[in-house]
């Protein structure tokens, strides 16, 4: 497939996921939009999650040859399923203690370090700390500009949780789209401790 033609799909991807992941802030009166065009949702939010997508596409395959194990990571379909159940209930965990930033940072704070030390694939931190970082700042640039508002910020017009809630959707990000932008080679690195492999028992003296 043509690398284009994986950057669209991972445009369509983060536009759909990433734009139904804001729902639940938006109808959750965590944020709002000052001009909705549809639903609740302003006109570009679609667009901002895809072009997100587009770029987490085309940086994956770097971050995987510099970071990542030798073996192609993959995930099955229900592993991907639960990585977004785990996202959905930690987005709900917000609207529901959006009262208490402190509580909320801290459930994210041992459900991202819990992720990484029980189910996590080496370069996972990666994707984690880039997360942590380019997203709220994207968002605190967004928000400065009048885009849109949160209903309790804490700093620079967002709230103390939403750093290790984008470093959750890092790691779901890396699982969403990597099997998109990369080609499997050899046998997969079966999500775990991170950097360990198997090793072939040797046959004893006969």
């Amino acid at each position: 497939m043509p690398a284009a033609a994986r950057l669209a799909i991972c445009f369509c991807l983060g536009a759909l996921v990433g734009t139904l992941l804001d729902g639940i802030h938006v109808y959750g009166d965590v944020l709002s939009y000052p001009d909705p065009a549809f639903g609740r949702w302003a006109w570009f939010v679609p667009l901002e999650f895809g072009a997100a997508g587009a770029l987490a596409g085309a940086l994956i395959p770097s971050l995987e040859a510099r970071f990542g194990p030798r073996e192609t990571p993959r995930w099955t379909p229900a592993m991907r399923l639960a990585e977004l159940g785990l996202l959905v209930t930690a987005y709900l965990a917000t609207v529901l203690l959006d009262d208490a930033p402190a509580a909320v940072a801290l459930g994210l704070l041992v459900l991202l370090a819990a992720r990484l030390a029980l189910w996590g694939v080496r370069g996972d931190w990666v994707y984690a700390a880039v997360a942590a970082v380019a997203g709220p700042l994207a968002e605190a640039v967004i928000s400065a500009a009048g885009a849109f508002d949160y209903s309790e910020p804490d700093l620079a017009g967002i709230p103390l949780w939403l750093p290790l809630l984008w470093a959750n959707g890092g790691l779901f990000i890396r699982r969403l789209l990597a099997p998109v932008v990369l080609a499997p080679s050899g046998r997969a690195a079966a999500p775990g401790r991170p950097g360990r492999r198997r090793r072939r028992s040797r046959p004893g003296p006969a």
